[in-house]
């Protein structure tokens, strides 16, 4: 798939690059509290897409930069005066992060090539820094309908891949959970009784696959969002 093929396909308007929804804003700032980013926190966001985390980011004073390999994506963020790279190869070696955001890209790389990319991570992240990542869930069936709506998927990826991974790479992860369910007293008010029943829906049927299924451990939202740290200790 091409580049404006992929775009298209998406459907990202270029005149709203860096845009971001109240519920995108509403779920940024819960990253953020997550993280505890500082006001003089060095970011990086790698597959930065439309740009809407970047832009929130920039409203909100941060210090952010992004990189992203769809060219036409890089050109549209020069453009609105992002600082923006085409690849990790193209950051100074020597360029260390607070934090490395990555929302949706993993999936993305071959399962070959993954020890490698954490690697390159590594060697822009500070010592006590942190990579965040957002993901599918590979181990859960709610995760399905995530990983296998986009083609340019080739990846599988679950919480004991990732910890093998991140063994390879010097790194571990030291925290994950499931996408906050939902956002029931945030971002709109007038939509909590239908994000409510919505809720106690999703746990019922949680209880469901587990009494059905092997799974009756681990997280079954159909996205992991996990932090990951240097291995110090090796």
């Amino acid at each position: 798939m091409d580049n404006n093929s992929y775009i298209n396909w998406k459907s990202w308007n270029p005149k709203l690059f860096g845009h971001s929804s109240s519920l995108e804003v509403a779920y940024y700032k819960d990253i953020i509290k997550l993280l505890r980013v500082q006001s003089s926190s060095k970011i990086l966001e790698v597959g930065f897409g439309n740009g809407s985390f970047l832009g929130f980011l920039k409203r909100e004073n941060y210090n952010i930069e992004g990189v992203e390999s769809n060219k036409l994506l890089v050109d549209l963020a020069l453009n609105k005066n992002f600082s923006v790279f085409s690849s990790l190869k193209n950051i100074q070696k020597d360029k260390k992060y607070d934090f490395i955001v990555l929302f949706d890209v993993i999936e993305h790389i071959d399962s070959e090539q993954v020890d490698g990319f954490l690697k390159k991570l590594s060697n822009h992240l500070k010592d006590n820094g942190k990579i965040f990542m957002r993901f599918p869930n590979g181990a859960s069936p709610l995760g399905l309908a995530n990983q296998h709506g986009d083609v340019t998927h080739c990846n599988i990826i679950t919480i004991s891949k990732l910890n093998y991974w991140c063994y390879n790479s010097d790194l571990k992860v030291m925290f994950s959970r499931g996408d906050p369910l939902p956002f029931i007293f945030k971002h709109n008010i007038l939509k909590m009784p239908s994000r409510l029943f919505k809720f106690l829906l999703y746990k019922i049927i949680e209880r469901i696959v587990r009494l059905i299924s092997n799974q009756s451990k681990g997280i079954l939202s159909s996205n992991l969002q996990v932090i990951v740290i240097k291995n110090n200790e090796s």
